[in-house]
């Protein structure tokens, strides 16, 4: 059936193209899963144990990721509005690869340090942070909370690999696993980056599929003519920052990075040594975290787009915490003792990842959708990277991780009555679905 006004005669493509680099994005940041993100935690202590250096030492390393990840997103987020997003993810993926292959090769702790930033650099580029969200927002509208939440899946396929990971470096060291990770990234990141597209109207088609009227294929072929100027619909830069909501959004996602990348960081090591499971107990741990965050990635990015945002972001919050008190007061001896916190912990993280592409275009419409990602983003990661160092630092003073959990289960609960100051649904979508005029 022919939308209204449509052109006589065209279909719905069988599969819109959307979905493709909503694909794209998942891949890849399945091999940076595996090879960065979580699977780099199989690779924690027997780093630290080759080089005898102490758990601050390398947890400083997570902090300068979290660090470079914060700065590197908001330059990610400006500069696609002068290159490609192609252009992005491939020479991302390259300058990844080869700060992987580095990171094989160091000999000591300046070296270590050096190629995590060069590495951060490229993941920011190319992971599902900033890049493929920036895409998402513009190829689609009604259905973006779910493309977003679809594309964020990466870990969900890449967190096994933590366990594979043990295994291999117990074989063949945690040199050979960096190193291969690190051609791996380079040639599939390269063939992926093929997939992007920067806008549907671009291809004749307009966003989740709909069918253009004459009037968008005029309006197409002027921009493309330069007879007339693109304006999408949303508030400018400066209009956004003018905004209680980017604020409090920015906020809430700092302190929920804190918590996660806190986690992401230690509970490898937190388990082997607080609660005594194996190694490869405290792997199948954290794997099931990044399994249980898939239900969360989705459903947290459908609810999205059906439901009062509000609602979703202080049940995360609740849960977050909630996860780290079970950490506290729970009887964990094996696997299946801690699937409470997996699950809670999970939910929280997996419904956290879409926030940045959906809610950046829910609030702020997609006219400086990538400036706001990265802006959002960059806040955000540059709070998360107190969560490594300080449970580091309470671990060597301490031995254990004890109270630095509590720190942690508190701002999962203290950021919930963040949530009631952003406005609603309805002021917000009357603010992003129109071209607003520039500031003054």
């Amino acid at each position: 059936m022919t939308e209204p006004g449509a052109r006589e005669g065209q279909r719905r493509p069988r599969i819109f193209y959307g979905w493709y680099i909503v694909a794209a994005s998942t891949a890849a940041n399945a091999v940076l899963s595996a090879a960065y993100f979580q699977g780099f935690s199989a690779l924690f202590l027997p780093i630290e144990q080759h080089f005898g250096w102490s758990r601050t030492t390398i947890s400083a390393a997570f902090a300068l990721r979290q660090l470079e990840s914060g700065i590197g997103s908001p330059a990610v987020g400006f500069a696609l509005s002068r290159v490609s997003a192609r252009q992005m993810v491939f020479w991302s993926g390259v300058i990844t690869g080869l700060g992987l292959v580095g990171l094989g090769l160091i000999n000591g702790i300046v070296t270590f340090y050096i190629f995590f930033v060069i590495i951060s650099i490229g993941t920011s580029g190319v992971s599902h942070v900033v890049t493929w969200p920036v895409l998402i927002a513009r190829w689609f509208s009604r259905k973006r909370g779910l493309a977003v939440g679809l594309a964020v899946l990466g870990p969900i396929f890449g967190s096994p690999f933590v366990i594979l990971n043990t295994q291999l470096e117990e074989e063949f060291g945690w040199r050979a696993i960096l190193i291969t990770y690190g051609f791996i990234v380079f040639i599939g990141i390269s063939l992926l980056s093929l997939v992007a597209r920067e806008r549907p109207q671009d291809h004749g088609m307009l966003p989740d599929g709909d069918i253009p009227t004459e009037a968008d294929l005029a309006e197409q072929a002027a921009i493309r003519k330069g007879t007339t100027k693109r304006l999408d619909p949303g508030l400018t830069l400066q209009q956004v920052l003018h905004t209680k909501e980017f604020w409090l959004v920015t906020s809430y996602m700092g302190a929920m990075f804190i918590v996660n990348s806190a986690m992401q960081a230690h509970q490898i090591p937190y388990f082997i040594q607080d609660k005594g499971l194996s190694p490869r107990e405290a792997a199948v741990t954290l794997t099931f975290v990044f399994l249980v965050s898939g239900f969360g990635r989705i459903g947290g990015g459908m609810l999205m787009d059906k439901s009062d945002y509000r609602i979703v972001l202080a049940v995360m919050a609740l849960s977050m915490g909630l996860s780290q008190v079970y950490l506290q007061l729970g009887d964990i001896h094996s696997v299946w003792t801690a699937m409470p916190y997996v699950t809670l912990f999970g939910l929280a993280l997996g419904g956290m990842i879409p926030i940045r592409g959906t809610l950046g275009g829910m609030m702020f419409g997609i006219r400086s959708i990538g400036q706001v990602i990265g802006l959002l983003q960059g806040g955000a990661v540059a709070a998360g990277m107190i969560g490594p160092i300080f449970l580091g630092v309470l671990f060597d003073l301490q031995g254990n991780y004890y109270n630095a959990i509590w720190v942690l289960s508190g701002i999962g609960f203290a950021i919930i009555p963040m949530t009631l100051f952003m406005g609603s649904p309805k002021s917000l979508r009357a603010k992003s679905t129109v071209v607003q005029p520039e500031a003054v």
